[in-house]
């Protein structure tokens, strides 16, 4: 708790100070009465500054007392509470407007991690899937290819995906994929669609396919290379297979 008040106070180094410390007990104090508090004349705080001196508990004493410090607190820790949290209405009172609309909720929604900030290149990205835009584009393309309509707009576009899908030829598939850069469309083979409209998104979609394809491909190729690494390992128990005829 004793952090926490230091934080609010702008202590420079709240994580650090340790008040079991005698020495840094003291410095803290004067730090409160010099940066915040300010109850003394500063040529009036010389013996608060003796913190390495026998007579600092003499003028700490006195300056409990001009402070009006309680005096039922047993303990140095208690006292040193009290002080910040006098430091901390000073400081209130002193900026009202800045501190009259913090509360808690405030403070505890600023102190949550705030996850970066990312910004998609990917169009799809972009699109509301909710939207009745979306949904209309959907019904009119599952129109044009002849699919019933579904009444969720995901299920009846997975299933234009996958006619599309089934409509791909071997070539189609075996184009490229530019990487940073805009895809020329226009300089892919067509699916045969007289809309253009049409003809376009099924393009989009094929791309999509393709790019799917060569990734199943590279699990596979992994997969096989995991397993010649496993067979071809000196350890494997060769009991298990047969070598030669």
């Amino acid at each position: 708790m004793l952090k926490v008040k230091l934080c609010a106070l702008d202590h420079p180094t709240p994580e650090t100070v340790n008040c079991d410390d005698p020495k840094q007990f003291r410095s803290t104090i004067l730090w409160l009465e010099d940066q915040k508090i300010r109850h003394y004349k500063i040529e009036d705080r010389a013996e608060l500054r003796k913190i390495d001196s026998t007579e600092w508990e003499a003028a700490y004493a006195k300056y409990k007392i001009d402070l009006k410090v309680p005096t039922g607190l047993r303990t140095p820790i208690e006292e040193l509470a009290w002080i910040m949290g006098y430091a901390i209405r000073l400081e209130y009172f002193d900026n009202v407007e800045k501190y009259k609309g913090v509360n808690a909720d405030l403070v505890l929604e600023e102190a949550k991690p705030k996850a970066p900030s990312i910004k998609s290149t990917n169009p799809f990205d972009k699109l509301d899937f909710t939207s009745k835009e979306f949904e209309a584009g959907v019904r009119t393309l599952a129109k044009r290819l002849q699919i019933p309509y579904h009444p969720d707009t995901v299920i009846t576009l997975k299933a234009v995906a996958r006619l599309i899908q089934n409509h791909l030829s071997n070539d189609a598939q075996k184009e490229p994929l530019l990487d940073n850069a805009p895809f020329p469309l226009e300089n892919t083979h067509g699916v045969g669609y007289q809309d253009q409209d049409l003809e376009q998104a099924a393009r989009i979609l094929r791309l999509l396919q393709i790019q799917s394809v060569r990734h199943l491909q590279t699990a596979i190729n992994e997969t096989i290379v995991a397993v010649q690494n496993l067979t071809a390992d000196p350890r494997t128990d060769t009991k298990l297979g047969k070598v030669g005829r």
